[in-house]
């Protein structure tokens, strides 16, 4: 019997820092938890830590130990920067050029392993991620449905709806949103941006993750599966 194709989703976000890596980390290990091989990738990292002479993703390092280990977490990321700037800066710092051939062709040890690939770009979603290419454009190249994350606070309401608005320019419809309070901190608009976010995008919010949440948080990922 052969393997059915998994079905590919790009969690891009909003701006930098808003959480994709928990995010996308916490789904993973929602998916192991119900029966699902998840296959995790993020094609191109940078502002990673020299260890024993080996550049290590830290965001890689998350998504390969949520998703349980799977393959090796050199097919997690293989293009690795040192400098903590965008990766068509960072690999220039060295001398190179993060391969758009590479990133894409990256993708195929995980055919075969997964239900499920979940792909994590770098920076925001209208970020360069390659010399020419932003990360919307990888998506819609990768043929993946596009997963937005937000982080959950006072402004994200706008950031969301120009985000979506902007991505439904390109031909790239967001399924869905999943909100996320990386920082342990509060306010009254937290509760009340996910009906907002709803309402103007017309769009699901799938989940909205606590800091320090489970995997609970993200059971929302499953009304999008089939």
């Amino acid at each position: 019997m052969s393997h059915r194709k998994p079905r590919r989703f790009f969690f891009g976000g909003t701006d930098t820092e808003v959480g994709k890596t928990y995010v996308t980390s916490l789904v993973a290990g929602h998916l192991v938890g119900i029966g699902h091989r998840a296959g995790v990738y993020k094609p191109v990292a940078s502002g990673c830590e020299r260890i024993n002479g080996e550049l290590v993703a830290e965001d890689a390092v998350s998504l390969w130990h949520a998703a349980g280990k799977p393959l090796t977490l050199e097919a997690v990321c293989p293009q690795r920067f040192e400098k903590p700037l965008a990766p068509p800066q960072a690999a220039f710092a060295e001398g190179k050029e993060v391969s758009i051939e590479q990133m894409i062709q990256g993708i195929t040890p995980w055919e075969q392993y997964s239900d499920t690939i979940l792909i994590e770009g770098a920076g925001g979603l209208f970020s360069p991620i390659a010399n020419g290419l932003l990360n919307i454009e990888l998506a819609k190249q990768m043929d993946a449905d596009l997963i937005l994350v937000a982080e959950n606070r006072l402004g994200s309401i706008h950031q969301v709806i120009s985000t979506c608005v902007a991505a439904q320019s390109v031909g790239c419809e967001p399924l869905g949103i999943f909100l996320s309070h990386p920082k342990n901190d509060s306010h009254e608009s937290l509760a009340t941006n996910p009906q907002q976010i709803e309402r103007y995008t017309k769009l699901p919010v799938l989940g909205t993750v606590p800091h320090l949440g489970n995997t609970n948080s993200v059971a929302g990922i499953q009304s999008i599966l089939s």
